[in-house]
């Protein structure tokens, strides 16, 4: 339900007074009040007046100086460009004479030029044929020396061949003496060599006997070994092989009884005649069986008759026999009680301990959870209209909890009902009797307000609803066990919520309740029933000698905007407390299922894996006595080589030997040969030819480098003759016909100096002009500020409120008040119209100052004109917007909206040179001041007592605020 609350004003005639006491008020009238029509006319103060007169007058003549200080640079630029064409064309012409002369004495000495010329080139031939022919006599000396040597060469080397002639049969001798010592030579390395290699061949024989001795022997140690390896690995894998009996713990399931609820229920005639009566909306009376959308939630109607009496063929399955038997789902269907075969806790005449009620919690809570599944899985069509319009169609609820936090509301709940004497037939609420604050809402409010608050916090801007709802149902027993009473409370929450799913459009406010998405913890609670209360007609109890109960559920949780993820991940929170069933529940479902270790033996038989574990070390031991069979033939295989190997270089060293002999011997007959042939004083002609030629060609050689010498020394002296003859040339030439270079480049930096002094003087001019500009503007703002200044002070104590002016009291007099002082300007012939005059310029509006619950208003943009022609108005964009009277204060703006001084517009005047725009004066330096982000120096000083009783005026006279208050949304 939403709450609102009226606005409480209080007396506006008080307000009002406050206003009257504080200053003046004047109240101007408006014709016409259309929001897109409303007209709003200012008054102008002198100082206003005054100011836009003196702005003009700036303009004016700012823009004549400005015009005057063009024209001036205009004339000196004009005749800068004449001075330097004038002196350019001078230039030119003493150039061009210059070049003239020259080319007359070029042609006036033209006979003298070709002679020098041509004595020049006579010279240079004359020296350079004197080099060739010096070069030439030095390569001739070359060649000759040359054909000297070679005619030597060839003289020495014929009377070598003369003299061989003669000493031929000596020599003969003694090269047969020398063929003799080398054939003696080779027989004796022959025999030694032979006697080397018999000598290794024996010894390599018997170094093969040997060791083919030694492999036999190891061979057969080996193979022994090996065979007895074999044999214990065998008969350690046959063993290993072998099945056996290890002890065992086996897992064995034991499922105990739990009753199954009956469906196919038969009653007494009478029953049936009674109908079914359940709080169904739309049913005044018996709700018939035909509207049943599921014939099996017909028959837990009778669930609501104590014990299920009336049922006729109850079944054995359908009886449980001890607390462990309690079904944990919610199964449609109800259960039977036989109290013979009842093995439960018994229960006092005082009634229920803390642990049986704790007990009879963890069903109650199992059942609804199983209901709220069972339906979404099996009659999801129920569920779905429920939750329509919460967001849950089709998606799963999260499964409810009962915590400590949920167990102190149960609790309250309880104490509350029996403070109260609230009995079996009436929820906790305020029309059973009790006080608002004892009902269960308020307890749970109270429970979970920070919960709340926090989550609306949390989603701000999205609504928080609070899924709270109590069901009611009675609890009794015929027979005072705890089982009767489970039993009882089964059958009675089948008729509670499975009796009340008629159909679709027909579902009970019971069934409503807990198939509500939204809700996350129920708290239930057991208030035990006084005789007064049983007594009274229609208590439903029908035997008083034991304790009856009135069971209250009552439900709470969240709904995050009809959002269903947002809502499922705030149920998932631990926020709703610590659960308090956990121990009683596990109890009960270790005794319908658990699993039982037996122990026992079994027989294995091993696996290769076993086997292969078992027979390891047998299998290492095998492959040891391998290893050390194949290391022990490497061992003889190893000495066996090293002595092969000795023998080797044993035999390599006597072949050495005999080839060291054989040279030996090959030299001696070398040096006994050459002693007696050099004896004979017989050469070797082939050799002494070589040597003979070899010579020969150093000697060409070096000439050869030397002639390179020769024609490099001879082409330097050519290149320097007529490097010396060329520059007499020169020299003779500009004797003749001097040049004139010089005084060329003399004439054109005369000519750049001309250009540099008129750039000069038009730059001393332009700075000069913008100088005399500067000053004039500056004076025109110290004006405009001084006049500024006035006004704001007259204006501060005055504030505009709709069609009202307040004058506030003033902090300080203002002096020369309407008076406005004269400053001479010099005049201009033609005065410009201030820019501003007929245009919108925007004021600061006031802030209106409103309490804590007001919403906050806009203040409109509020518009001024100033208009000093036709008294044009201008339209407001806003209506009731409150006008404040602040022309002093208006900001002058341009065509294009920026705000500019004087001063800033001085910087930017040049001449036409410089293509900068001319315009007369934009804006002031007193709209600068005005802008949003800073406030005046006058309005700094208002008294804050006298703006507070602006606020309140503000508030009193607008008249039109209202407050609103509104509380969150709430499910019903």
């Amino acid at each position: 339900m939403r709450n609102s609350n009226t606005n409480n004003w209080r007396s506006t005639a008080l307000i009002a007074g406050a206003i009257l006491t504080a200053g003046v008020v004047t109240t101007t009238s408006t014709t016409d009040v259309h929001a897109d029509n409303s007209q709003n006319n200012a008054q102008v103060s002198n100082d206003q007046v005054t100011y836009n007169q003196v702005r003009a007058t700036a303009d004016q003549q700012l823009a004549q100086l400005q015009s005057a200080n063009d024209s001036k640079e205009a004339q000196q630029a004009t005749a800068n460009e004449q001075s330097n064409a004038t002196d350019l064309a001078q230039t030119n012409a003493q150039i061009d004479q210059l070049k003239a002369s020259h080319a007359a004495l070029e042609q006036e000495q033209a006979g003298a030029i070709a002679q020098a010329q041509a004595s020049t080139a006579a010279s240079i031939e004359a020296q350079t044929s004197a080099a060739n022919a010096e070069y030439q006599q030095q390569i001739n000396a070359q060649q000759q020396n040359e054909a000297t040597q070679r005619a030597a060469n060839d003289q020495q080397y014929a009377q070598a061949v003369s003299q061989a002639a003669e000493n031929q049969q000596a020599v003969a001798d003694i090269n047969a003496q020398y063929q003799q010592a080398l054939s003696d030579a080779a027989n004796t390395q022959t025999s030694q060599a032979q006697a080397a290699a018999n000598n290794y061949n024996s010894a390599v024989a018997k170094e093969n006997d040997t060791y083919q001795g030694k492999l036999s022997a190891q061979q057969a140690t080996n193979a022994e070994n090996i065979k007895n390896a074999e044999a214990s690995l065998a008969s350690a894998t046959a063993n290993a092989n072998k099945p056996y009996e290890v002890a065992t713990t086996n897992d064995v399931a034991v499922t105990g009884r739990v009753a199954k609820p009956q469906t196919d229920v038969k009653v007494p005639a009478y029953v049936t005649k009674y109908g079914i009566h359940l709080e169904v909306r739309g049913y005044n009376g018996a709700i018939p069986v035909s509207d049943y959308t599921y014939p099996e939630f017909v028959n837990t109607y009778y669930g609501e008759y104590p014990d299920s009496a009336v049922i006729t063929n109850k079944a054995a399955e359908s009886t449980p026999h001890d607390i462990s038997e309690m079904p944990l789902d919610f199964q449609p269907g109800l259960l039977s009680y036989d109290a013979k075969n009842d093995h439960s806790e018994k229960v006092s005449a005082d009634g229920l301990t803390a642990d049986q009620g704790q007990v009879l919690r963890v069903l109650a809570l199992s059942w609804e959870n199983g209901f709220r599944n069972n339906v979404f899985q099996n009659y999801r069509e129920f569920y779905n209209v429920v939750n329509k319009n919460d967001g849950f169609v089709n998606v799963a609820p999260v499964d409810l909890v009962s915590t400590d936090f949920t167990d102190n509301i149960a609790n309250q709940v309880v104490a509350n009902r029996t403070k109260y004497n609230v009995d079996n037939n009436s929820h906790t609420v305020k029309d059973s009797g009790m006080p608002t604050e004892a009902t269960y809402s308020s307890i749970i409010n109270n429970a979970t307000q920070n919960l709340k608050k926090n989550l609306t916090s949390e989603f701000n801007g999205k609504t928080v609803y609070t899924d709270v709802n109590e069901n009611l149902t009675t609890m009794q027993a015929g027979t005072p066990t705890l089982l009767n009473y489970a039993i009882n409370l089964y059958n009675s929450m089948q008729g509670m919520y499975y009796g009340e799913l008629v159909n679709p459009t027909h579902i009970g406010g019971h069934a409503v309740n807990l198939l509500r998405a939204g809700i996350r913890t129920v708290g239930i609670g057991f208030q035990k029933l006084t005789d007064e209360m049983t007594a009274k007609n229609g208590s439903g109890v029908s035997d008083r000698k034991n304790p009856s109960y009135a069971v209250t559920f009552d439900h709470v949780g969240f709904n995050i905007d009809h959002d269903a993820n947002l809502t499922k991940e705030v149920q998932n929170r631990n926020v709703w407390g610590t659960s308090t069933v956990d121990a009683q529940l596990n109890t009960i479902k270790t005794a319908q299922y658990h699993v039982n270790k037996v122990p026992g033996t079994k027989t294995v038989t091993p696996t290769a894996t076993d086997v292969q574990k078992a027979t390891a070390s047998e299998q290492q031991k095998l492959a040891d006595v391998k290893a050390q069979a194949q290391q022990s033939l490497d061992v003889l295989a190893s000495a066996h080589q090293a002595s092969l190997n000795k023998l080797e270089q044993q035999y390599n060293d006597a072949k050495a030997q005999v080839k060291a002999n054989y040279d030996v011997a090959v030299t001696k007959a070398a040096s006994v040969r050459d002693a007696a042939l050099k004896a004979t004083g017989v050469v070797d002609l082939q050799a002494y030819k070589a040597q003979l030629d070899s010579a020969y060609q150093n000697l060409v050689k070096a000439d050869q480098v030397a002639a390179q010498k020769l024609a490099a020394d001879r082409d330097a002296k050519v290149a320097n003759i007529k490097k010396a003859e060329n520059a007499k040339l020169d020299a003779k030439i500009n004797e003749l016909v001097p040049s004139v270079d010089s005084q060329i480049k003399q004439l054109q930096d005369q000519h750049q100096a001309v250009i540099a002094h008129g750039d000069a003087v038009l730059a001393e001019l332009k700075a000069e002009n913008k100088a005399a500009y500067n000053k004039l503007a500056e004076q025109f703002n110290v004006q405009l500020a001084a006049i500024q200044r006035r006004e704001d002070a007259k204006r501060a104590n005055e504030v505009r409120l709709a069609n009202n002016t307040v004058v506030l009291p003033s902090a300080v007099k203002v002096a020369n008040d309407g008076n406005v002082d004269t400053v001479a300007f010099p005049t201009a012939s033609t005065p410009l119209q201030a820019e501003t005059t007929g245009r919108v310029q925007t004021v600061s509006a006031p802030s209106i100052v409103k309490t804590a619950t007001q919403t906050p208003i806009a203040v409109a943009p509020v518009v001024t004109t100033v208009n000093h022609a036709a008294e044009n108005t201008v339209k407001s964009n806003e209506s009731s917007a409150p006008v404040v009277t602040q022309t002093a204060a208006v900001a002058a703006t341009t065509n294009n909206g920026t705000q500019t001084s004087v001063a800033s517009t001085a910087d930017n005047k040049a001449t036409k040179a410089d293509n900068s725009e001319k315009s007369v004066v934009k804006a002031d330096t007193v709209a600068k001041k005005q802008t949003p982000a800073k406030k005046s120096e006058s309005l700094q000083k208002v008294d804050q007592s006298s703006m507070s009783i602006v606020a309140l005026a503000a508030t009193a006279l607008l008249g039109t605020l209202g407050i609103t208050y509104s509380s969150k949304k709430r499910h019903n």
